[in-house]
C-alpha cells in the first residue's frame, strides 16, 4: 500500500500519516509506505510548498481569490488540472515502479491528478483512492478517473458527484488515533486552544486578543506552529492568562485539556478537535479553503464561524456562560467522531483484494 502526499501545509501530510498508522495497526503484515514529495518531483514540491507559505503569510487574499474563482468556474479548473497533471504523472512513474502497490491512497489533489492521468493512459493497475482532507470540496480535488473519492460531509459528497467523481464515500476524516474522544476537563472557567495551523498564519494575534477580551476565567493556549516570531511576541507579554507554544507533538494532550478549539486555519485542526469531542470556533478563517471549510462545518452544525474579532469574544463569552450551548456543540462533535474510520479502511481493503 502506498500513501502519497506533499508538504504544502501540514494537513495533507498529517492525513496520509494518520491513515498509514491505522493501516499498519490493522494489517501488520502489509507493507505501508508514505511518500511526501510527488507533486511533480522534489523541486516542484519544494517550490509549491514555499510559494504556499509565502502567499498565505504575505497575500492570503490573493490565494482566496484564485480558490474562489476556480471553484465557481469548474471548467477553467479542469483546464489547469490537465495542464499540471503530466508533470505529476512523470514524477509518479518511478515511485510506482519502485513500490508496485496494490492500493494507492492520495491526500493531495495535485498528486491525485497524476494518478488519474496514469489510470486514463492504462499505466496504473493499482486501486486509486483520493482522500479529501478539507471539509469542503474544490474542483481541484475531483478526478473522475480515480476509483474512489472519500469526503467527510454529505454536502461535500454531493459537490464531488456534481463535479464528476464516480464512487464517492462519506467517511470520518483521517486523523491520528491519538485524537480520540476525551471527557471535557473539569476546571473553573474556559480554556481555549488557539491555532493557525502548522504555519501559524491568519490573524492569529487578533484572535488571541479577542479570546482574552472575554474576561474572567478565560485562558488561551496558543499553538504557534513554525511561526517563531508570533510565539516570541506572545511570550513577551508575560500574561498569566496566555501560554504560547511552538512546534510540538503534544497537540492531542493540549486539545484534551482544552474546553474549546479556535482556529484561523484550514480543516485538519478542526477535524482533530471534532475527533476529541471539542467545540470548534473559526476566527476570521483564512481565505480559500479555510473559509470554505469553516462554512461547510458550520452548515453541518459542527462549528461556529466568527468573521470578526468581536464575534470571537462574543462566542467565547457564550460558551463560558452558557454550558448548554457548549455541550450542544460537543455532542455534535462526539456524534461526528463516533463514525468508524477503521471500518471504512477494512471495507477498502476488501474492495482492493476483490479487484
Amino acid at each position: 500500500m502506498l500513501l502519497l502526499s506533499a508538504p504544502v501545509g501540514e494537513g495533507h501530510v498529517a492525513g496520509a500519516r494518520a491513515l498509514a498508522t491505522r493501516m499498519r495497526a490493522a494489517w501488520p503484515d502489509a507493507v505501508v509506505t508514505v511518500v511526501e514529495t510527488v507533486a511533480g518531483g522534489p523541486v516542484r514540491t519544494r517550490l509549491l510548498a514555499d510559494a504556499y507559505r509565502v502567499v498565505m503569510r504575505a497575500a492570503p487574499g490573493l490565494y482566496g481569490v484564485a480558490y474562489d474563482v476556480l471553484g465557481r468556474l469548474p471548467r477553467v479548473a479542469v483546464f489547469f488540472q490537465r495542464l499540471g497533471a503530466p508533470a505529476t504523472a512523470r514524477a509518479l512513474r518511478p515511485v510506482l515502479r519502485r513500490h508496485t502497490p496494490d492500493l494507492v491512497v492520495c491526500t493531495y489533489p495535485v498528486t491525485s491528478g497524476g494518478l488519474a492521468l496514469l489510470r486514463r493512459r492504462g499505466e496504473l493497475a493499482a486501486r486509486a483512492l483520493a482522500v479529501v482532507t478539507d471539509p469542503a470540496v474544490h474542483p481541484f480535488w475531483v478526478w473522475p478517473d480515480v476509483d474512489e473519492t472519500w469526503v467527510m460531509l454529505d454536502e461535500a459528497a454531493e459537490v464531488a458527484r456534481r463535479l464528476g467523481a464516480t464512487d464517492v464515500r462519506v467517511v470520518p476524516p483521517a486523523v491520528d488515533p491519538r485524537f480520540a474522544p476525551t471527557p471535557a476537563p473539569e476546571h473553573h472557567g474556559l480554556t481555549v486552544l488557539v491555532t493557525g495551523g502548522s504555519l501559524g498564519f491568519g490573524a492569529l494575534e487578533d484572535a488571541v486578543d479577542a479570546v482574552i477580551a472575554a474576561g474572567e476565567g478565560v485562558r488561551a493556549v496558543v499553538l504557534c506552529g513554525r511561526n517563531g516570531t508570533l510565539r516570541a511576541r506572545l511570550a513577551a507579554r508575560r500574561d498569566p492568562r496566555l501560554r504560547a507554544l511552538g512546534w510540538t507533538d503534544t497537540v492531542p494532550a493540549e486539545m484534551a485539556a482544552a474546553d474549546v478549539v479556535l482556529t484561523t486555519g484550514g480543516g485538519m485542526i478542526a477535524n482533530e478537535a471534532l475527533a476529541v469531542g471539542r467545540p470548534v470556533l473559526f476566527a476570521t478563517p483564512v481565505p480559500g479553503h479555510g473559509r470554505a471549510g469553516a462554512a461547510a462545518l458550520a452548515r453541518a452544525g459542527l462549528a461556529v464561524v466568527c468573521p470578526r474579532p468581536p464575534d470571537v469574544t462574543a462566542a467565547v463569552v457564550d460558551l463560558r456562560d452558557a454550558p448548554e450551548h457548549r455541550e450542544r456543540l460537543a455532542a455534535a462533535a462526539r456524534a461526528f467522531s463516533a463514525r468508524d474510520l477503521d471500518g471504512a479502511l477494512t471495507g477498502l481493503a476488501a474492495r482492493t483484494a476483490g479487484g
